[in-house]
């Protein structure tokens, strides 16, 4: 197993849905049970790729900050803008995949807490591949998990970067995300190259499969994900962010420095994802890494204002472009609750 391909891989992890649900939290999660404010903590996938915010809630860490949080998880990236954004629920934790297309149509949510600071994808072919770098796919098969997945607009930069055209110099094929259908097309000689997800990579991984990376450098640091408030409650209970953001900020920090107790919480938190305690394990320790910051001088949830720029360039590539407009990140890009996050 190579734990440096695992914590370079990324993937959308998290699957864009759209349904609604309504919360009670209208006006600023007001509602109290005892001496805690009751808050809903929306959040795009369920578990180990979310673990900070589990961890912060059995570790005592929202109840420290005088919050009861219950956690709503498991339906999509794009669901979580949505409920944010109508202002159903003020807090969420989401795919950047997500938010931008949301920014493109100038939805009212701001980002005011970075959670990962490493890429979550990677494209790789199998160790023993003669292809050594992006150049050598020129006429190649390159897999991904489906034609408009959240990981094509990142091949098609990377691509771009090396001189090459999706249709005219590689071709991509949608060959999904599980490990069998990846190892199949791989042995059977479909597929090249493929670039996918930490969810599923690590499975692919536990099973045997060897791989090197070809991700360029300036695309191993690109953020993934983030904690998403709407306006109104950034402008009328800014306390409340601070009061999350830290929450958040002591999970992570308790869990990079104990990720065995991270792991017992979270075994008990979500038992179906530790049923094969090996797989969960990696899994978790490649979410920890994930979220381990790179300068700790900066403090958690530091905000990487020129990877998102880049995120931006990429997401206006292909045909039709994930986003159209001109983004002005910093309407969206707020960083003034972080130095309060790490007090702590």
């Amino acid at each position: 197993m190579n734990k440096k391909i695992l914590v370079l891989i990324l993937s959308v992890i998290l699957l864009l849905g759209a349904c609604g649900k309504n919360s009670t939290n209208e006006a600023g999660a007001k509602s109290k049970s005892g001496d805690l404010e009751k808050l809903e903590l929306i959040l795009a996938a369920e578990g180990t790729t979310m673990y900070y915010a589990y961890v912060a809630r059995d570790k005592g860490f929202f109840e420290e900050e005088g919050l009861d949080v219950e956690l709503i998880a498991g339906k999509g990236g794009t669901y979580v803008v949505q409920q944010v954004g109508a202002g159903q629920v003020d807090f969420g934790i989401t795919a950047i995949a997500a938010v931008l297309p949301a920014w493109d149509k100038d939805v009212a949510i701001q980002s005011v807490y970075q959670v990962n600071y490493k890429n979550l994808f990677d494209f790789m072919v199998p160790k023993d591949s003669a292809i050594t770098d992006i150049q050598q796919l020129k006429g190649k098969r390159i897999g991904v998990s489906d034609l408009s997945g959240g990981e094509v607009p990142m091949v098609r930069s990377i691509l771009s970067s090396a001189g090459l055209t999706v249709d005219k110099d590689v071709t991509l094929r949608a060959i999904g995300s599980e490990a069998t259908s990846i190892l199949t097309a791989f042995e059977k000689g479909d597929i090249e190259a493929y670039i996918g997800g930490a969810h599923d990579l690590v499975s692919l991984y536990a099973r045997g499969f060897e791989s090197k990376s070809l991700i360029p450098a300036e695309f191993q640091a690109l953020p993934s994900t983030t904690i998403v408030a709407s306006d109104k409650v950034i402008k009328e209970r800014p306390e409340l962010v601070e009061k999350v953001n830290r929450a958040i900020a002591k999970a992570t920090d308790f869990a990079i420095n104990d990720p065995d107790a991270a792991y017992d919480l979270m075994k008990k938190a979500i038992p179906e994802q530790y049923t094969d305690e090996e797989v969960g394990r990696i899994f978790l320790d490649t979410f920890i890494d994930l979220t381990t910051l790179k300068d700790p001088a900066k403090g958690y949830g530091y905000i990487d204002k020129t990877s998102w720029e880049k995120l931006v360039e990429q997401f206006k590539q292909g045909d039709p472009p994930v986003i159209t407009g001109d983004i002005d990140l910093d309407k969206y890009l707020n960083s003034s609750f972080l130095e309060k996050a790490n007090d702590f």
